[in-house]
């Protein structure tokens, strides 16, 4: 399982350094430096995001109304 989620990690990062941090020009297409630990990083803050996760938790705070019927 891990080996096809990182297959596609990595398939998507090339996919998309090829498609838009690639500078098309004559003879081909000139690669920025893009590393791939950026994308991962990229990849998990946005899952974080999305996902909300919280990574701290609030304390000496009262409780809100979630906590009580």
């Amino acid at each position: 399982v891990m080996f096809v989620v990182s297959l596609l990690l990595q398939n998507s990062w090339r996919y998309l350094h090829w498609r838009y941090v690639a500078a098309p020009r004559r003879g081909g297409r000139r690669l920025w430096r893009w590393p791939f630990t950026e994308f991962c990083e990229m990849v998990l803050r946005a899952a974080w995001t999305a996902l909300g996760v919280r990574r701290s938790i609030p304390a000496n705070q009262p409780l809100d109304s979630r906590f009580f019927r």
